[in-house]
């Protein structure tokens, strides 16, 4: 008996990107101290949502005694809190970023502690934004979900315990490992006797779906070496939805599941390079 072959689990924009990549590096920057709280709250209001709120996880214990329960809650608690927990952790290029960016989909784990409720919720929303404490085995991570089309809610998670180990890339490598499944999944689907695109504009559709996943901008200063890497990243996730809008789309999972995996990976060492870089 063989097993199902796997599918989206979110929906392929979910996949391919999330306003959590850039968010990441706007509170990065902030807890570097190169923005101002306005300028953050401004930054997460246009990346993510005009309304926000922050939860704690009950069943990750509460670090912050309950200060947040029976009351309204905004983005200066959320940066409060990042704030709070990040104060003492070890700040140098070989430590693990202040914060990062976690992605899940198929053939991905996010980068924390294995059956903890924050890898849960990463693995159901599809992304996250890691944050690191003063102790390495500790691992916090906020979650959003879109309450009404409205209302950006986060969640707090507190992970005890080791980070699985995953492969470190650096830019080139990221870059080559997304190139290479680029030209692997495309002559796979040519081999197939699939057209990768629709025929009316493929061009078009591909520079549109770009702007969509390019927008809205990041902080200055981000390395260029990160900014050109998430920028391809852009392109290659757009030539995926507009394979998948075609005729034969449904039937061209198998051949772009690696590929999405490519530019997840694309997407987390660009964020992982450009915190590193602030350190240099």
């Amino acid at each position: 008996m063989t097993s199902p072959r796997p599918t989206l689990r979110h929906s392929l924009r979910e996949q391919l990107w999330s306003p959590v990549q850039n968010s990441t590096l706007w509170l990065g920057w902030w807890l570097h101290g190169l923005l101002s709280t306005d300028e953050i709250i401004d930054a997460f209001t246009e990346v993510q949502g005009p309304a926000h709120s922050l939860t704690v996880d009950p069943g990750s214990g509460d670090p912050f005694d309950g200060e947040f329960a029976g009351r309204p809650t905004g983005l200066v608690d959320l940066f409060r809190a990042v704030r709070a927990v990040t104060s003492d952790a070890p700040v140098s290029v070989q430590d693990r970023p202040l914060v990062g960016l976690a992605l899940a989909g198929p053939g991905d784990v996010p980068p924390l502690p294995a059956g903890t409720r924050g890898a849960e919720a990463v693995v159901a929303s599809g992304a996250g934004i890691t944050v690191a404490d003063v102790d390495p085995e500790i691992t916090h991570v906020l979650v959003p979900r879109l309450v009404d089309r409205s209302l950006v809610q986060w969640t707090w998670y507190r992970t005890a315990g080791p980070v699985p180990a995953l492969t470190v890339y650096s830019p080139g490598d990221a870059d080559l490992i997304l190139r290479e499944a680029t030209e692997t999944a495309a002559a796979l689907i040519s081999s197939d006797g699939h057209v990768p695109v629709p025929h009316r504009g493929p061009r078009l559709a591909v520079g549109a779906l770009s702007d969509y996943f390019g927008l809205p901008g990041l902080p200055a200063g981000v390395s260029p070496r990160s900014v050109k890497l998430m920028s391809r990243a852009d392109v290659v996730a757009s030539v995926i939805e507009v394979a998948r809008e075609s005729a034969v789309g449904p039937s061209l999972d198998h051949r772009l599941l690696p590929l999405s995996r490519a530019v997840r990976t694309a997407r987390t060492t660009a964020v992982d390079h450009a915190m590193r870089e602030l350190l240099r």
